[in-house]
């Protein structure tokens, strides 16, 4: 089978599918902190959004894989990374407004599911609680970015169902990304990893032209 792209492990959370992880050169010690966490950084049809959370946004996956941004991570100005945390947290919080409008939402259940799978993915507990004060994280305030995550992905699925990954589209995805696929394989042998690639490289477009609209009409204050 081909080598499978680097990727973050179950313990971190995405907390939306737009929204990646920034890799800079950053001073990982002064980074974090050095902003008045009250701090209202960004409007979005009047919902507020503080430093404290681009703060925990960043910190927490910094917690989970440290080093990430130091200088192996790539080259940016910390300005760099204000400006892209910034602006992921703008485009999360217009995915969850959208969520909101379409009627789209996660059960309770599901949160708690959810939450329960990453807390249990760590051997200690005080692993996490240990992370979480790194972050200046609550337990809540991870579970409520869990249910943002399951929220936004619930949005993603709604705009390319499952049953879009057709047998000629997949064919056609797969004639036009052999170079992904070279010696893993036929077609039909790999069909399963075809459809999610197919799905997530689908979707990945779907949600970046749904933010790009919904910015044109929301009201953005920084």
């Amino acid at each position: 089978m081909r080598k499978k792209p680097a990727s973050l492990d179950g313990k971190w959370i995405i907390t939306a599918v737009a929204i990646v992880v920034v890799i800079a050169a950053v001073s990982t010690g002064a980074y974090f902190y050095q902003h008045p966490q009250s701090k209202t950084v960004a409007q979005v049809n009047g919902a507020a959004i503080t430093q404290a959370e681009l703060d925990q946004q960043t910190s927490f996956p910094l917690s989970q894989i440290p080093g990430i941004f130091d200088s192996s991570g790539g080259a940016a100005s910390q300005k760099e990374v204000d400006a892209r945390n910034l602006q992921a947290a703008i485009d999360q919080q217009l995915l969850l407004q959208e969520a909101k409008k379409r009627k789209i939402s996660v059960s309770a259940k599901t949160v708690t599911t959810a939450y329960s799978a990453l807390t249990k993915s760590y051997a200690d507990p005080v692993e996490l609680k240990d992370k979480l004060k790194t972050a200046s994280m609550t337990e809540a305030q991870l579970k409520s970015s869990v249910a943002d995550n399951l929220t936004i992905s619930a949005l993603t699925k709604s705009l390319v169902s499952d049953a879009s990954a057709t047998e000629a589209k997949l064919r056609s995805y797969y004639n036009s990304h052999k170079d992904r696929y070279i010696g893993a394989g036929s077609f039909e042998d790999l069909k399963d990893e075809i459809k999610a690639d197919y799905l997530n490289d689908a979707r990945s477009a779907a949600v970046t032209k749904l933010v790009a609209q919904l910015e044109k009409t929301a009201t953005i204050k920084k």
